[in-house]
């Protein structure tokens, strides 16, 4: 039995080769997007933390390289120690080019690079003064000037009358820098063009874990993607927990602005990241815990039929995540490893806690200390609302009957309108010399041993 769930390992060219959550057309539907477009194109792929966001774009690189079309994948997440995203942006450019390029074009590459050095140096000595809300005020074009009147307001009146002063001098001399930026944006949009075998398609740039950023950075790797690389031939592929990177945009510019418009300035396309939870028989959440039971190991435990009915359950009732799915797995498994056969195994009441150890530690702790009613348990988790879901009546009454059995009192036991069946419920433990109301501390226990991370 493996402990923790072993990481997919996906080559670069196995595009969707084991596609378990079947993305494998949303995949073509954004790689036709793409195919059929040589415009500047910002397309987001939204998706909460642990939903696959990175596993799905590293098997669309393959699916994106079968097709001929470059691509380029960028970890902002792995890169927000650096002082300037425009830099890093450039250099993963600038490789892959002087890869792929055609032989007879590479002076191509240099004139880039030359270029790419002037509007570096021109950002680092705003970004030195100003920080990232001035850093691009310079190089912009002319239309974009109003909807930066606000951010020079705003530093106004943060900072002293020089630095004021410094800014709109720079606001009005921004026509000298156009030069600069148009030249290194023409080159950049001619790049895509004289690749090997790339037959006139964009450069496909993922940018991926923008969440996970540092606030500044994050903002910064979207501001110069809009300001200076969004030419034609170049189509970005933003992937992130858009909720997360709208506190990202607040806690930059402030908590007042309308995050959600702001980043809608950057991006044309947004799409979400599928995950199938309401289809009975195509569900992703079903789909995952059979691979996770084969990546673990599970086939020869004798109750993991049963623990698979209760996992499922609590999936589709929290919403889990595949990453939380992947944690409920390995509490599983060490809880398995830690006992044998003749141990205590309730399978709903394991399947609870370890549910409930990841995704509501606290709780989890009043359980073990045996601070919490059933009732209490129920107004935090809504899990009685479990027994209105007819499809799966007989999966959720068993885990139901289960946690009143070992969190009722006696005297909520005893009045129970299911009270003799409840107290069959001994004969599954009988043989053990424990009370009801400590299994659940039991189980938790063993537990508690462990963390997964």
């Amino acid at each position: 039995m493996k402990l923790v769930t072993p990481p997919l390992i996906v080559k670069e060219n196995d595009s969707f080769k084991n596609d378990v959550l079947d993305r494998k057309d949303y995949g073509k539907a954004l790689c036709n997007i793409i195919d059929q477009t040589n415009e500047e194109l910002v397309i987001s792929i939204d998706g909460k933390w642990g939903e696959g966001k990175t596993t799905f774009v590293k098997m669309w690189q393959g699916m994106l390289t079968e097709a001929n079309i470059p691509n380029i994948y960028i970890d902002a997440f792995a890169i927000d120690y650096v002082d300037d995203a425009f830099i890093s942006i450039v250099s993963k450019i600038t490789e892959y080019a002087d890869t792929n390029i055609i032989k007879e074009c590479r002076e191509k590459i240099n004139e880039f690079t030359e270029k790419a050095v002037k509007v570096g140096g021109e950002l680092l000595s705003w970004s030195v003064k100003m920080g990232v809300k001035a850093a691009t005020l310079g190089i912009i074009k002319s239309s974009d000037l109003n909807e930066l009147g606000e951010i020079k307001n705003d530093l106004a009146k943060d900072t002293s009358g020089l630095v004021s002063d410094f800014i709109s001098e720079r606001i009005k001399e921004h026509s000298k820098n156009v030069e600069i930026i148009q030249s290194f944006k023409i080159l950049l949009s001619e790049i895509p063009l004289k690749l090997e075998n790339s037959k006139g398609k964009p450069i496909v740039i993922i940018i991926d874990e923008l969440d996970r950023c540092k606030p500044v950075f994050a903002v910064e790797i979207l501001e110069k993607v809009k300001h200076l690389f969004s030419v034609k031939n170049i189509v970005f592929v933003l992937v992130m927990n858009m909720e997360q990177l709208e506190e990202s945009i607040k806690c930059v510019y402030g908590q007042n602005i309308d995050a959600h418009t702001y980043l809608q300035k950057f991006i044309n396309i947004e799409t979400s990241i599928p995950k199938r939870i309401n289809d009975k028989y195509n569900n992703d959440l079903d789909k995952y815990s059979k691979q996770l039971i084969k990546l673990h190991e599970f086939e020869n435990v004798a109750d993991i039929g049963t623990i698979y009915n209760c996992i499922y359950v609590f999936a589709i009732h929290f919403n889990l995540s595949l990453r939380q799915l992947e944690k409920v797995f390995t509490n599983l498994a060490f809880f398995y490893s830690a006992t044998n056969e003749n141990s205590l195994r309730i399978p709903p009441i394991i399947a609870f806690l370890s549910v409930i150890k990841v995704i509501k530690p606290k709780i989890f702790d009043k359980l073990y200390y045996k601070k919490i009613t059933y009732e209490e348990v129920n107004n935090e988790l809504k899990i009685t609302t479990l027994e209105n879901n007819q499809e799966m009546a007989d999966k959720t009454n068993f885990v139901l009957n289960w946690l009143r059995f070992t969190l009722y009192t006696d005297e909520e036991l005893n009045i129970s309108k299911d009270s003799e069946d409840l107290k069959n419920y001994y004969i599954a433990f009988s043989r053990y010399s424990i009370d009801r109301r400590e299994i659940i501390p039991y189980c938790a226990k063993i537990l508690k041993m462990m963390t997964t991370n």
